[in-house]
């Protein structure tokens, strides 16, 4: 077979052809998923969480999330003098949304949160907390379980 223009143009968009047809076939298998599932709303309330982030710079004494290898858990905790009315903790990765995980502070300003079902990996932790003069707070932090 010898070898000319016509030929090296088939080939040319046959090969096109098929690497394109092999990457929508690759990318349909990987489900799309989200860093948060209700990043349109954060980002439409970014200046009130700018705000909020502001607050808790402001505080003397940082909130703090630990992972405890003893318990499994993960403790997450306001600063001892401070005593919020409402907050909630939330855990989430970056890689999938269906392992999120998200709980409300207790009467002691803090939460437990079990890894137990928690794949391993590095993991975003984020308060929110509201005082009870009204002031918002926000702190997020990074976590690696082991």
């Amino acid at each position: 077979m010898k070898f000319n223009w016509g030929t090296g143009i088939v080939l040319f968009f046959t090969l096109f052809a098929s690497s394109m047809i092999f990457a929508v076939v690759s990318t349909t298998k990987h489900p799309p998923q989200l860093v948060q599932k209700d990043y349109y709303a954060l980002d439409l309330n970014y200046q009130d969480r700018l705000e909020r982030k502001q607050n808790t710079a402001a505080l003397a004494a940082m909130p703090k999330a630990n992972y405890s290898e003893a318990s499994k858990s993960i403790k997450a905790s306001l600063p001892e003098d401070m005593v919020a009315n409402k907050g909630s903790v939330k855990c989430y990765r970056a890689a999938t949304t269906r392992e999120d995980k998200s709980t409300s502070l207790d009467n002691a300003n803090s939460a437990d949160i079990s890894v137990a079902d928690m794949t391993p990996g590095r993991w975003h932790i984020e308060m929110e907390w509201e005082t009870s003069d009204g002031k918002k707070y926000f702190w997020e932090n990074t976590l690696i379980i082991p």
